[in-house]
């Protein structure tokens, strides 16, 4: 038993060292998460460098591309993600690359990332003649909170007068260098020996390049073909 609960407290405080607080709780009315990643904080497991492991609810802050945690209603931001190795929430893998963590879409001979992210835009104010300008400036939002009574996360003071707009960006890894695309012709130039088995891969399934799941099929047949000529 003490053993157990030596290992529980080993994990805690490796968390919250690679963790440092965001805001305490508090009490707030229910609202959606337009700038994270999931609806809610998941459970997740986080693999450290060391081959240390431990459980803990996580979500993903796309307008900061910072990991969050939550541990007894205080959430908090990574502190050093290079320290980690991946994270698993669910099905899906998150890798730090740069400080900010890319999910893996696909692995094979060469690996696929999406980058999620999102930007804020306030709304613009008539200048006249139909124009509106867009300030270009930092926009300044305050932190979320937890909702005590219904146990769900809310953000708080985004302001109202602006628009949560996605911004993702998808990689490849090849050779270890990286490589980002957005659209078919992008993402073709990156595999020309392979042009024509793609272009006919992409207009049999439609592959929407707005869509993470369509690129992750795409990224899977790419790798198929690669092990294949291998």
């Amino acid at each position: 038993m003490k053993t157990e609960h030596l290992k529980y407290f080993l994990s805690l405080s490796v968390m919250l060292l690679l963790f440092h607080p965001a805001v305490s709780a508090q009490e707030g009315d229910e609202n959606p998460l337009p700038h994270f990643l999931f609806p809610e904080f998941r459970e997740g497991v986080v693999v450290m460098k060391t081959g240390e492991t431990f459980s803990t609810l996580l979500n993903y802050n796309m307008l900061e591309q910072m990991m969050v945690t939550h541990l007894n209603g205080i959430y908090r931001y990574s502190r050093d993600p290079d320290l980690i190795d991946t994270i698993y929430i669910g099905d899906r893998i998150f890798i730090p690359i740069g400080g900010i963590f890319y999910e893996l879409l696909s692995a094979g001979p060469v690996n696929f990332y999406i980058q999620n992210k999102s930007t804020f835009l306030p709304k613009g104010s008539d200048v006249g003649y139909g124009v509106n300008s867009r300030s270009t400036g930092p926009t300044k939002y305050s932190r979320f909170e937890l909702n005590n009574f219904h146990g769900k996360v809310a953000y708080i003071d985004i302001p109202p007068n602006g628009e949560i707009r996605p911004a993702s960006l998808f990689w490849v890894e090849k050779n270890g260098q990286f490589e980002k695309f957005s659209n078919d012709r992008q993402c073709l130039k990156l595999f020309r020996d392979y042009e024509n088995e793609l272009r006919l891969f992409m207009d049999r399934e439609k592959i929407d390049f707005n869509s993470p799941e369509g690129v992750r099929k795409l990224a899977d047949y790419c790798n198929k073909i690669l092990n294949h000529k291998d």
